[in-house]
């Protein structure tokens, strides 16, 4: 083996340590306050190996979010695998709620990546939001949007109301939790919050016949 690959080897070893640091900072301050500085000096590291892992700071949050959501959807679908549910035959509030649920278990047993989902969540408005965003490989408006109609193929929303009135409400209800509720505050107050918030709007959109 070169005296090249054993550095890179090497270096490549101090990736978690990286890792940790970065997730550290970035549960503490908002992206643009988080410091590359402190978290290389934190891990230990030198800039150049650093730089041999991620291009600025910028990659490095938008691998710690990507990571952190695939830990967490392999977690719901481990979860969903020891206890099967049909998903697809919920509604759409129970869809929701399903999910959120899941994610909750997720943030009790990785407490720092759901410090980090908060501290994500504050972004928006922000151009680092949209990156993130694109990052995750999700429009999440536009997921939301073919959840709504799937609803009303399948009559889980009530018809007296105009589609478009409801899409716009339900969208913006189920994407802006977190500024309706402080997503901060304790987890189970947080869930039982939740619960309540779905049961409501459920009995203003839902079809009359699921209530």
């Amino acid at each position: 083996m070169s005296n090249e690959v054993e550095g890179r080897e090497k270096s490549f070893e101090k990736k978690e340590e990286v890792l940790e640091a970065a997730l550290n900072e970035f549960i503490e301050a908002d992206y643009e306050k988080a410091s590359l500085n402190r978290i290389i000096k934190n891990a230990g590291i030198s800039k150049g190996t650093f730089y041999y892992h991620f291009e600025n700071k910028e990659a490095l949050y938008l691998f710690l979010l990507t990571e952190s959501n695939r830990m967490k959807w392999q977690f719901i679908q481990s979860e969903s695998s020891a206890a099967p549910v049909d998903f697809a035959a919920m509604d759409i509030f129970d869809k929701f709620l399903y999910q959120a649920e899941q994610g909750y278990t997720f943030a009790k047993k990785y407490p720092k990546f759901y410090q980090l989902s908060v501290m994500f969540s504050r972004e928006k408005g922000n151009p680092i939001y949209d990156k993130a965003l694109k990052a995750l490989g999700g429009d999440g408006d536009a997921l939301m949007r073919q959840l709504i109609d799937a609803a009303y193929e399948n009559h889980e929303l009530d018809a007296s109301f105009d589609k478009g009135f409801i899409a716009q409400i339900l969208s913006y209800q189920f994407m802006h939790y977190d500024q309706i509720f402080n997503v901060a505050t304790d987890l189970e107050l947080n869930m039982q919050n939740l619960k309540n918030y779905v049961a409501f709007l459920r009995n203003g959109f839902g079809a009359k016949n699921n209530l």
